[in-house]
C-alpha cells in the first residue's frame, strides 16, 4: 500500500471522532505507516512513540526525549516535573502538526472530543508497560484515569 492510499484511508477515518479505542488504533496505526514510509522524522519522535505504544506489548528502548521525561516524571519526588507526557500534551502537539503537514482532518477540534481521545488513549495504554533501560531499568504503565504508576525492575 502506497503512501497515497495510506493518507487517503486516514483521512477518511479522521473525519469523525474516534469513538472505540480499535479507531484509535487504527488512526495510529496508519500514522507509524506514514512516519514509517518518511524515515521516522524527528519532528515526530513522540507521536511515532505513542503509535509503537498502542501496536506493542512493551517498549523497552524509549527514544532519549521520550525515555528522559518518563524518568523525570518516574524520579520526581515535589511533584515538579513536566507532565506533558502523563496527559499526551506532547502528543497532541506533534499529532495536530502532523494533521497539519499532511492536510489531514482534525477529529479533535473542541476540548470534549480531545477529553474522549484521551480517555481512549488511557484505556489502550493501561496494560502496556514501558521499560526504560538506562542506570535504573523502570516499569512504567498507565492508570486508566491518566495517572501514572512506577518501580524499578528486577534484572
Amino acid at each position: 500500500m502506497g503512501k497515497e492510499q495510506i493518507l487517503q484511508k486516514l483521512s477518511i477515518k479522521l473525519q469523525h471522532s474516534p469513538i472505540s479505542e480499535e479507531d484509535v488504533v487504527y488512526i495510529l496505526s496508519r500514522i507509524r505507516k506514514i512516519l514509517e514510509t518518511n524515515n521516522y522524522p524527528k519532528k515526530y519522535t513522540v507521536l511515532n512513540f505513542y503509535c509503537n505504544l498502542a501496536l506493542h506489548s512493551k517498549i523497552e528502548r524509549p527514544p532519549k526525549e521520550v525515555s528522559d521525561k518518563l524518568r523525570d516524571i518516574q524520579e520526581d519526588t515535589d511533584l515538579t516535573a513536566d507532565y506533558s507526557m502523563t496527559y499526551f500534551g506532547d502528543f497532541h502537539a506533534q499529532l495536530e502538526n502532523f494533521l497539519t503537514d499532511y492536510d489531514l482532518p482534525n477529529f479533535y477540534d473542541n476540548d470534549s472530543r480531545k477529553a474522549n481521545f484521551n480517555k481512549l488513549l488511557y484505556a489502550i495504554y493501561s496494560d502496556t508497560p514501558i521499560i526504560i533501560e538506562g542506570v535504573t531499568r523502570y516499569k512504567i504503565i498507565y492508570r486508566d484515569d491518566g495517572t501514572m504508576d512506577g518501580s524499578p525492575v528486577d534484572d
